[in-house]
C-alpha cells in the first residue's frame, strides 16, 4: 500500500471515529453542553472528510458519512427543543424495502443480461460440486486463515437468514428452545463480527492497490449492521435491567455494559440496522459484493469432464480468438465477475514467481474492467468494433509468459479460468494479426511442413527404434487385432531428441520385460499439435490432429500409451472434440500396474535419496501424481523426498504452453527457479516423467554452478536401470 493511500484511510477511519463519537455523544447525552461537545466532535470529523474530498476518495463512503452528519445535527436539535426520552418511536419506517430490492434485481438482471448475451458456453450445472464448496468451503479453506474468516462469515450470514426465513411462518417457539436459538444467532453474529474484521484487516494490508478501495464500502456496512445490531440489544438488555449474565445473548450482554437504558437510542440503532441492511443488499450487484451471487454461479458452471480441455472455437464460422471482451463467452465473464481478487493465482504462478509481468489476478480484474465499459455504454460498444481490445488491458509480454501450467486454475476457490483467456487472446493475435513470437516461428513452421517440432520430418521417425525389433503398426495391419495391445505414442521428443530417445528405448525395453504386444506408428506419426495449440495456432493444430486421428481410426486403435504427458492430454482430452475417443494412459501409470501386478522386478538401486518434479500436463491437467511415487518407492534401497512444493502445489519447469521455444528476457528463468528448489531438496536424484521437464530440469541443474547437483533423470529411465 503507497503512503498517499495509506494516510487516506488514516483520515477516513479518523474522521469516523469522531462522527461516531460525537453521534453517540448527542444520543445518548441528556446534557445539552456533552451534546454540544458531541456536535462539535462530529462537525471536525465533517470538516476532515472535506479535506480528504480532493482525493476524491471513496466518494461513495464520504456520502454515507455526511449524511450521518446531518442526522446528528437533527438529533441535536430535538434534544434542544427538549425532547426527552418518553417520545414514542415506534412509527413504521419509511417503506423503502420494495425500492432498495428493485435496486438489487435491477443490477443483478444487468449482470445476468451482460453474461447471457454473450457467446454460449456449453455448460451444466453442478449441484454437488456447488454444495461441497458452500457448505464445506473446501478450495477456500486450502488457506487455513482467510478460509476460516471466510467460514465464519459464510455461516454468520446463512444462520440469522435462515432465523429471519423460518419467523415469517408466525412459529410460536417455547421458551427454552427460543433462548437456544437466540444463542446460535448471536454466535453467528459474532462469527460474523470476527471473519468481516479478520477479511477487513487482510484487506487493508494486501499488496494490491485497489483491494481496500473495492471492499472497504461494503466490509464497513457489514460492520455498521453488526455494531447497530448488537447496541440495539444492549439497549433493550439495559432498558430491561436484566440481572446476571444474558447467556441467549452473550454480545448483547456485552454491549449492554456500555450501552444507555435509552428508548431513543435503541429505537435509532434499530432503525440504523435495518437502512443499512437494505442498503447493503441494494449495493450488491455494483459492488465487490457480487460476488456472493456471482462466485456460487461460477462453482455451479464450472467445467465438467476434462478439466484440461481448451474451447473448441467454430472456425468455419469465424471465430479466431478473442479480440475484445465481446469475443468471450457469458462464463468467461461471469468469471471476471466471480473474482474476489483473493491473489491465490499469483501466488502459485510460475511467471509471477520468477518475476515476469504475468499476473493472473489482474488479467481477470481488466477483464471485469472492460466489461464493466461495454455495459455502461452499451448502445456504441457492445458488438462494434469500437469496443476496447484486450491487448490493450493485457500486454504481449503478460500473454506470452503464461507456461499454461494450470496452477492459477487449480487453486482458485471459485472455479475461475485465466487460462482460456490468455489461450483465447493468443489465438486472436496468431491467426488474426499474425502477431506469433519471432522465436517461435521456425518451430511452426516445422510443424507445418514435417509434422514435428525438429524439422527433421517423417522419414527419420523411428530412426530411435532402429534394430530394436520394434513393430509398426503398418507391419501388422494384416494380422489378428489381438497380436497389438497398445499403440506406444512416441511423440516429437522421444523420436528425436537424444534424451529422450533413450526413455524411448527404456519404454521398449520395460514393455518387452513385460510380455505386453505393442507397436508403433513410426512414419506415420505427427505430432500432437499441443504446441501449435497452446500458442494459438489452432488451424494447424486441427491440422495435425484430424491427420492423426485419420490414422488412427485406419488402424483401429483403441488404447494408447505414451511417455509425454502432453501428447497425453491433447490425446486424452482434446481429440475427443474431432471426435477421436481413445483410451489414453501415462507410462507411469502402465509401468506401476506392471509393478505392482509383479510382470516386471526393480533389482537393483539406482540413487539413495529421490525427489519427485510433478509435471504440470500429467497432474494439475490428468491428476497422476500417486504412480510415479508408487515406482520410485518399489526401487531398492531408494527413499523419497518431498519438495516443499509438490502434487497440486508443484512448481512448473517453465516448457508448457509453448514457452519451450521462448527467450525469456525478464526476470528470473523459471526451470532455474525450480532447479535451485530441488536441489536444496539434499537428494541424488530428481524423477520426473515429461520429456519437457527432463530436459528444462537438467538445464536448470547445470546452470547453478553448485559444488554438489543431484541427476535428473525420466522415471522410465530409473525402471530401465533397476531392472538390470
Amino acid at each position: 500500500m503507497s503512503d498517499t493511500t495509506f494516510l487516506e484511510y488514516v483520515v477516513f477511519f479518523s474522521a469516523a471515529v469522531m462522527i461516531l463519537g460525537g453521534a453517540i455523544g448527542v444520543i445518548t447525552l441528556k446534557n445539552p453542553v456533552h451534546a454540544a461537545l458531541g456536535l462539535v466532535l462530529t462537525l471536525f470529523g465533517v470538516a476532515v472528510q472535506f479535506v480528504a474530498m480532493e482525493a476524491q476518495f471513496l466518494a461513495a463512503v464520504q456520502v454515507i458519512v455526511y449524511a450521518g452528519a446531518i442526522v446528528v445535527l437533527f438529533l441535536f436539535v430535538i434534544m434542544l427543543l427538549g425532547v426527552d426520552e418518553s417520545i414514542d418511536l415506534s412509527i413504521e419506517p419509511i417503506p423503502i424495502q420494495r425500492p432498495l430490492a428493485a435496486v438489487m434485481a435491477v443490477g443483478l438482471a444487468r449482470r445476468w443480461s451482460l453474461w447471457r448475451q454473450k457467446k454460449p458456453a456449453g455448460l451444466e450445472g453442478d449441484w454437488q460440486g456447488l454444495k461441497t464448496s458452500l457448505l464445506a468451503h473446501r478450495d477456500i479453506l486450502r488457506r487455513p486463515s482467510v478460509g476460516g474468516a471466510h467460514l465464519a462469515a459464510f455461516w454468520g450470514v446463512v444462520i440469522p437468514l435462515i432465523v429471519i426465513i423460518l419467523v415469517q411462518f408466525g412459529f410460536i417457539i417455547p421458551h427454552a428452545p427460543a433462548n437456544l436459538l437466540s444463542l446460535i444467532q448471536d454466535l453467528a453474529g459474532i462469527a460474523l463480527l470476527i471473519g468481516t474484521l479478520l477479511l477487513l484487516v487482510r484487506r487493508l494490508g494486501s499488496a494490491d492497490a485497489q483491494g481496500p478501495s473495492r471492499t472497504l464500502l461494503p466490509m464497513i456496512l457489514m460492520l455498521v449492521i453488526l455494531v447497530s445490531g448488537f447496541l440495539a440489544e444492549g439497549a433493550r438488555l439495559s432498558i430491561l435491567r436484566a440481572d446476571g449474565f444474558a447467556w441467549p445473548s452473550p454480545m448483547g450482554w456485552f454491549f449492554s455494559l456500555i450501552s444507555p437504558a435509552s428508548p431513543i437510542f435503541m429505537q435509532m440503532m434499530i432503525r440504523l440496522h435495518f437502512f443499512a441492511v437494505l442498503f447493503f443488499i441494494a449495493a450488491i450487484p455494483f459492488t465487490f459484493m457480487r460476488h456472493a451471487v456471482a462466485s456460487p454461479l461460477n462453482v455451479f458452471y464450472r467445467k465438467q469432464g476434462a478439466r484440461a480441455a481448451l474451447t473448441h472455437p467454430s472456425i468455419e464460422s469465424g471465430e479466431i480468438g478473442a479480440r475484445t471482451v465481446n469475443d468471450l463467452s457469458w462464463k468467461q465473464m461471469l468469471d471476471a465477475d466471480a473474482c474476489v481478487a483473493c491473489g491465490r493465482c499469483d501466488e502459485h504462478c510460475p511467471a509471477a514467481i520468477s518475476g515476469k509481468p504475468l499476473s493472473p489476478r489482474k488479467i481477470i480484474q481488466n477483464i471485469r474492467r472492460q466489461m464493466e465499459t461495454v455495459s455502461a455504454d452499451q448502445k456504441h460498444l457492445r458488438n462494434t468494433p469500437d469496443a476496447p481490445l484486450l491487448e490493450n488491458a493485457v500486454s504481449a509480454d503478460e500473454m506470452w509468459a503464461c507456461t499454461s501450467c494450470m496452477a492459477c486454475v487449480e487453486h482458485c476457490p471459485v472455479a475461475i479460468e485465466p487460462l482460456d483467456k490468455i489461450i483465447d487472446m493468443r489465438r486472436y493475435q496468431v491467426m488474426g494479426e499474425a502477431r506469433l513470437p519471432a522465436e517461435a516461428r521456425p518451430m511452426i513452421r516445422d510443424l507445418d511442413l514435417y509434422g514435428d517440432v525438429q524439422g527433421k520430418g517423417v522419414a527419420h521417425r523411428a530412426d530411435w527404434a532402429m534394430n530394436r525389433g520394434v513393430s509398426e503398426l503398418f507391419q501388422t495391419s494384416s494380422q489378428p487385432e489381438s497380436e497389438v495391445e497398445m499403440l506406444l505414442w512416441v511423440g516429437c521428443s522421444g523420436a528425436f531428441h537424444p534424451r529422450n530417445q533413450e526413455t524411448s528405448r527404456a519404454m521398449v525395453k520395460i514393455l518387452n520385460a513385460a510380455g505386453i504386444r505393442f507397436a508403433i506408428l513410426g512414419k506415420e506419426e505427427l505430432c500432437c499439435g499441443d504446441p501449435a495449440r497452446r500458442l494459438g495456432d489452432e488451424i494447424l493444430f486441427r491440422k495435425l490432429a484430424r491427420a492423426n486421428i485419420e490414422r488412427l481410426e485406419r488402424y483401429q486403435v483403441k488404447k494408447i500409451v505414451t511417455l509425454c504427458p502432453h501428447c497425453l492430454n491433447t490425446l486424452k482430452n482434446d481429440y475427443p472434440e474431432l471426435g477421436c475417443k481413445l483410451d489414453v494412459i501415462h507410462a507411469t501409470e502402465l509401468v506401476a500396474d506392471l509393478i505392482r501386478d509383479q510382470r516386471i522386478a526393480l533389482k537393483y538401486p539406482v540413487a539413495d535419496k529421490i525427489a519427485i518434479h510433478d509435471a504440470c500436463y500429467l497432474g494439475r491437467y490428468n491428476q497422476v501424481y500417486q504412480p510415479p511415487r508408487d515406482i520410485c518407492r518399489a526401487v531398492p534401497g531408494t527413499r523419497l523426498k518431498e519438495t516443499a512444493r509438490n502434487r497440486d502445489s508443484g512448481f512448473c519447469c517453465g516448457g508448457g504452453g509453448g514457452r519451450m521455444w521462448l527467450h525469456e528476457n525478464i526476470g528470473q528463468n523459471i526451470n532455474v527457479v525450480r532447479a535451485e528448489e530441488m536441489a536444496h531438496t539434499d537428494v541424488d536424484l530428481i524423477g520426473t516423467a515429461c520429456p519437457y521437464c527432463l530436459v528444462m530440469l537438467d538445464d536448470g541443474v547445470k546452470s547453478l554452478e553448485l559444488e554438489k547437483t543431484p541427476k535428473v533423470a525420466d522415471i522410465i529411465d530409473i525402471v530401465a536401470d533397476a531392472m538390470g
